[in-house]
């Protein structure tokens, strides 16, 4: 099993069949708040749902284009961070979501920093990129701690059952990464 510690209190652990009731609560826990800023938490969380997810991640694992990890915190899972990764470009995406209860303490933060830092480092990447709408102050104020510089905005990018968002782009270079 691939375990990412990040400090004394939080670890990533690599997503597995197992985490799919604990996940799938999770979500619905946190749905009303998830789905104003990602479109598949507009549908309620399954166990079955998660499991087929979960599945499709580890073959992304298997073949190198995805690490997707859950937040555990005090052997609690809280959350959720995952790298996209595209091989041919050496780039990839990170994203994360947290448990309400949670957030304010900087878990989010410290997750995508070693996911990004194992990223660069274990499968030499050299840019990661992070999306998020263009009004998701807490996840743009992530992305800035972390030093990436916004890109770009991109229109009515991404799209809702009820509506189109604008997102914005931001980036970091490998050179660039501070840990």
């Amino acid at each position: 099993m691939f375990v990412l510690p990040v400090d004394g209190e939080i670890d990533l652990v690599l997503a597995e069949e197992r985490h799919a009731d604990a996940v799938a609560r999770l979500i619905v826990r946190n749905q009303r708040r998830l789905a104003r800023w990602e479109p598949w938490a507009e549908r309620p969380a399954t166990s079955g749902a998660l499991r087929s997810f979960i599945r499709g991640c580890l073959e992304g694992f298997a073949a190198g284009t995805q690490v997707q990890t859950y937040i555990r915190v005090a052997g609690e899972l809280v959350g959720s961070c995952g790298l996209r990764i595209s091989v041919g470009t050496r780039t990839g995406e990170v994203g994360y979501w947290l448990d309400q209860g949670h957030e304010g303490r900087g878990i989010a933060t410290r997750a995508a920093r070693a996911l990004v830092t194992e990223g660069f480092r274990e499968r030499d990447l050299v840019r990661v990129e992070l999306r998020t709408a263009v009004d998701n102050v807490r996840s743009r104020a992530l992305a800035e701690r972390l030093g990436f510089v916004h890109e770009t905005t991109h229109r009515a990018a991404q799209i809702f059952s009820d509506r189109r968002v604008d997102m914005t782009l931001y980036a970091v270079p490998a050179h660039s990464w501070r840990t």
